[in-house]
């Protein structure tokens, strides 16, 4: 088996070099080596890692009265919160949820994220929910007070377990930072992570921190190897350099940067040392631990090419006793937000918004992707086949039909290559077949940059035939897609189309043959996202071992912890502020001493009523939609169903989107597509009458609740009235807002207008 991987060559070369000399260094530590080391920097609390848990942690240990120094793998502060979609996920009885008059609690949270029906909650550690519950609103009002800003829209709830989805949340608890005048120059895109990241970063500069970039942790220092306070870390230098170049980046802020290029630094840390490197999806010996499915072809992750997840702060404690926790969440079967479909297929980075071409780091993405049309292709395995309903692998709200295809593709290839009985199972990758009347339909660019053809993530051939023996199975090579089987496979899915009915699978999305060449064969593998398994804390955040027992001095937060299984910043933010809190305040044996209780200035209104569990009817399916809702509308439609009314579809849900079932462009109405939207495409149909604008109507989309619907319906009465595609954007949606003119702009363009 063959393995690729394609992350900084010069930063996995630095490293083995480091490696080694942290392995000579070592010997001098240990029970009695450490009064040894020769210490290179110290602080109070150092904290390993300047993403959404450090850079919290970093604040309030500061405000705690500590001093703290950041060290840092990547080249820039940020970590996979700065290219996320910057939703804070918090409860709790935040200022957010009061001004929308929205009823929550820390009780309430804690009922909510301790319940056994909800896969995000069942696994939960009791103790850290308890503690996260009581801290999650002031560590909102934290940040807040830190300069994060936040878009003016309602709190949302996501698919609730009781409407068949895999979230527990049964209030509003979603918003979303404002990007406003921050840039995100690592994606290239409105990706509003960096309106959080950016934020505290400056904060904690000018409130003193320092930094320690380009330093990846390699050796936690503890007085004995499994016993005895954590007295510090060991670094090495990693400079990143990107292909073709000579110089390393560098990073936007520079106040408290410490200028070394010293290969190995020894960091001592007063108080304590706070793990927050934020998971370990990226490294594949780490997580096949767990589920043995996660092979190398699961390599689109969630944060990279810009962060890594590599395990590293994991490893590094385990080496010196630490314990792990919530293993259960690795598993695919229970993959809830863990795993998800491809926002963007045909390059390796396909989740969320992917990278634009003015990425700073493009030269390591390489493609943009595009986004599935389910009624315009079909996906098959490595050999040519298709496995499973393509109309389960949607990308945006996990369910069980989600689950059903994972489960299927994991084990869709079962062979016995060499004929002697010694069979083989494999699960990726998986491809999307496509036909150029899709591209059509679709608008679709098909060249290097938005595919990528280079380094095999999309192929192109005039017949079926070719396009399975150009096929290469990345990692498996040895494993060729067989021609006769994929052009069998594409003429049976033909039939199931002109029939209306797929006899095989049920895929109900079959509006269009796929017969036309040339053809397309693009990579479509799931995307790991969040780490929801690590390291095992307590309600301080105070790392524990295999026994049980506290590690002095040692703390953890964020995707590196386990015992929280919830998607969004909330957890991450919050559990970063309890351990700064907790490190800056160690007693003499290294103990944290800060109390987790509920601060009574955030004590919500008594929620025993909405916390009991003594009628089985509330843990029934209510029979309301399982996508993203502002809590108004969810509290709307759970009204409506009381009194015995049809559930709405949210407009933002991709199982009520009207697709290109049916062909377009005929008569007076058109149709136009962007791939650039804050979710993805946008596709909306005009109908013109006597050479003008009469109607437009969005047909497709997955934009944020409670921002992009509005931003679109303004943008439509915009567009009438001009007759033109050239609008003003509406605030707080800029990327919606230039997908929707790019957009009308296509299908005023095929109207002739």
């Amino acid at each position: 088996m063959k393995l690729r991987d394609n992350r900084f060559f010069s930063k996995i070369a630095i490293l083995s070099v480091c490696l080694a000399l942290i392995c000579v260094l070592a010997a001098g530590c240990g029970s009695n080596g450490t009064a040894k080391i020769k210490w290179d920097y110290e602080a109070d609390v150092v904290i390993v890692g300047a993403g959404g848990a450090g850079l919290p942690a970093g604040l309030k240990a500061l405000e705690d009265g500590a001093s703290v120094l950041f060290v840092e793998a990547n080249w820039d502060v940020g970590g996979h919160a700065a290219v996320s979609e910057g939703q804070l996920h918090s409860g709790g009885g935040t200022v957010s949820q009061k001004e929308w008059g929205i009823e929550d609690s820390a009780d309430l949270y804690y009922f909510d994220h301790t319940r056994g029906g909800a896969a995000d909650a069942r696994y939960n550690d009791r103790i850290q929910v308890r503690s996260v519950a009581n801290s999650m609103a002031k560590a909102y009002d934290f940040i807040l007070k830190n300069g994060v800003k936040l878009l003016d829209i309602e709190p949302m709830v996501r698919n609730y377990y009781r409407d068949g989805g895999s979230d527990p949340d049964s209030v509003g608890r979603m918003t979303y930072s404002d990007s406003g005048e921050w840039v995100n120059e690592y994606t290239g895109t409105t990706a509003a992570g960096v309106a959080i990241t950016r934020p505290l970063e400056k904060s904690v500069r000018e409130k003193g921190a320092k930094f320690l970039l380009n330093y990846h942790m390699d050796k936690i220092v503890r007085e004995g190897n499994f016993s005895g306070k954590v007295l510090g870390v060991q670094a090495c230098y990693t400079p990143h350099i990107l292909p073709g170049e000579t110089e390393p980046l560098k990073s936007l802020m520079s106040q408290g940067n410490i200028d070394t290029k010293k290969q190995v630094l020894s960091i001592k840390a007063r108080k304590g040392v706070i793990i927050a490197t934020g998971g370990s999806t990226g490294n594949v010996a780490f997580r096949t631990m767990f589920d043995p499915r996660l092979g190398p072809e699961y390599d689109g992750l969630g944060g990279m090419p810009f962060s890594d997840q590599d395990a590293s702060g994991e490893i590094a404690a385990m080496e010196i006793g630490a314990a792990l926790a919530s293993l259960s969440s690795y598993q695919m079967q229970e993959g809830g937000a863990q795993m998800k479909a491809p926002h963007r297929i045909g390059c390796q980075y396909g989740y969320g918004r992917g990278f634009m071409r003015n990425s700073k780091i493009w030269a390591l993405s390489r493609a943009t992707g595009i986004e599935m049309d389910h009624n315009s292709l079909v996906i098959v395995n490595m050999l040519g086949a298709r496995f499973a309903n393509e109309d389960d692998y949607r990308g945006v709200f996990p369910g069980p039909e989600y689950q059903r295809f994972l489960e299927k593709a994991a084990t869709s290839v079962f062979i016995d290559p060499d004929g002697d009985g010694n069979a083989e199972c494999y699960g990726g990758p998986i491809w999307a077949i496509v036909d150029s009347e899709a591209v059509k339909r679709n608008d679709w660019v098909m060249e290097q940059g938005v595919l990528d053809f280079d380094n095999g993530y999309a192929f192109k051939a005039d017949t079926l035939e070719e396009l399975a023996e150009k096929v290469v199975n990345k990692y498996y090579e040895h494993v060729k897609m067989d021609p006769k089987i994929l052009v069998d496979t594409i003429n049976r899915y033909n039939g199931f189309v002109a029939a209306g009915k797929d006899t095989d699978w049920g895929k109900t999305t079959l509006g269009n043959p796929i017969k036309t060449g040339p053809f397309y064969a693009l990579w479509a593998v799931s995307n790991l996202h969040d780490t929801l398994a690590g390291l095992r804390v307590d309600e301080k955040m105070q790392v524990v071992d295999l026994y049980g027992q506290l590690i002095p001095n040692l703390f953890c937060a964020g995707e590196s912890c386990g015992g929280m299984r919830v998607h969004g910043l909330g957890r991450v933010i919050t559990s970063g502020y309890i351990a700064g809190r907790s490190a800056a305040s160690v007693d003499k044996d290294g103990f944290a001493t800060a109390d987790t209780a509920l601060d009574p200035a955030y004590a919500g209104s008594e929620t025993n009523s909405r916390t009991k569990t003594d009628k089985a009817e509330y843990f029934s399916f209510r029979g309301s939609a399982r996508a993203t809702k502002t809590h108004s509308e969810k509290e709307a439609e759970l009204a409506a169903l009381a009194a015995g009314k049809k559930a709405s579809a949210a407009s933002g849900s991709i199982f009520n989107y009207t697709s290109m079932a049916t062909k377009s462009d005929a008569g007076n109405t058109f149709v136009g597509a962007s791939d650039k939207g804050m979710g993805g495409t946008i596709r909306l149909q005009i109908t013109v009458e006597k050479g003008k604008m009469t109607a437009i109507k969005v047909i497709k989309h997955s934009e944020t609740a409670g921002i992009g619907p509005q931003a679109m319906e303004k943008l439509t009465a915009q567009a009438l009235q001009k007759q033109s595609a050239n609008l003003d954007v509406v605030s707080g949606a800029t990327m919606t807002s230039d997908a929707f003119k790019e957009a009308l702009s296509k299908a005023m363009k095929k109207a002739k207008l």
